[in-house]
């Protein structure tokens, strides 16, 4: 089996700016457990001193079930752990998840710029670093989830630049579709997961569809807290890119208001 070729992220390459981006979420994310203990009222006041524009500082909780069988009898037990916060700033498209693992800073609502996301999400990772004190970041990721509505009857080739598969022998393609691949980056510490989806209109209204596409891109290897970070997510970011406009065909860019 030949080696696949190596190759080098060029975070000079351009890519096309869109008017009417179909990103619904974008996140940057780090796995990283605190080493200092954080108490519950405590962490409030400090994340309500450090980010006085995130108004809303909602507890998050997790529930462990325990099943035990003494003498075959079974003993259910349940357990409510309080896990972090859930931040909201005051114009409601950054929300945050800060907990003792680590965080995950996410943009909703009018996707501005790269430059824009990772600012922020910087800036709320130095404060995570100095109210939590983690010693390694176990996993850092950038994720892209892009939503676009489908008319009735209209073709997903009209997106993508590869159909799902059709039903052989019957020439059906299908009504609905979830796909999943795994990316490992040749020669790069990044590993990427695409999905390819298909899901109702949340709004409910009519038949309409929308067509998800999923990228995540993630590294297990982080060796500092602090230093290169923005090395690491402007490759992310262009893998991100890569495969993004790869999929997508080019009526979809010009649907999604391509600026020449």
């Amino acid at each position: 089996m030949s080696a696949l070729p190596q190759f080098a992220p060029n975070l000079n390459e351009e890519f096309p700016r869109l008017t009417h981006s179909p990103i619904l979420e974008a996140v940057i994310y780090w796995e990283a457990h605190a080493s200092n203990i954080l108490d519950q009222a405590l962490l409030k006041e400090n994340l309500a001193k450090s980010l006085p524009d995130y108004t809303t500082i909602q507890p998050q909780y997790g529930i462990e079930v325990k099943i035990e069988m003494p003498e075959e009898i079974a003993q259910f037990s349940q357990n409510t752990q309080w896990n972090g916060f859930r931040l909201e700033n005051t114009s409601k498209n950054y929300v945050v998840q800060f907990t003792h693992t680590g965080i995950a800073f996410s943009k909703v609502n009018s996707y501005e710029s790269w430059e824009i996301l990772t600012a922020e999400a910087l800036r709320i990772w130095d404060i995570f670093v100095e109210l939590a004190d983690p010693k390694t970041i176990h996993r850092l990721g950038v994720r892209f989830i892009n939503r676009i509505l489908l008319k009735q009857d209209e073709s997903i080739s009209t997106y993508l630049t590869s159909e799902p598969y059709i039903l052989s022998g019957l020439e059906i393609s299908p009504k609905s579709f979830f796909y999943q691949d795994t990316y490992q980056a040749s020669g790069y510490p990044y590993q990427i997961n695409l999905v390819r989806t298909i899901q109702p209109n949340q709004t409910g209204v009519g038949n309409e569809q929308a067509l998800i596409i999923d990228i995540d891109v993630f590294t297990n290897e982080v060796s500092s807290i602090r230093d290169n970070l923005n090395q690491q997510l402007a490759e992310m970011r262009w893998f991100k890119n890569k495969i993004f406009f790869s999929n997508i065909t080019n009526t979809a860019l010009n649907n999604f208001g391509v600026e020449s």
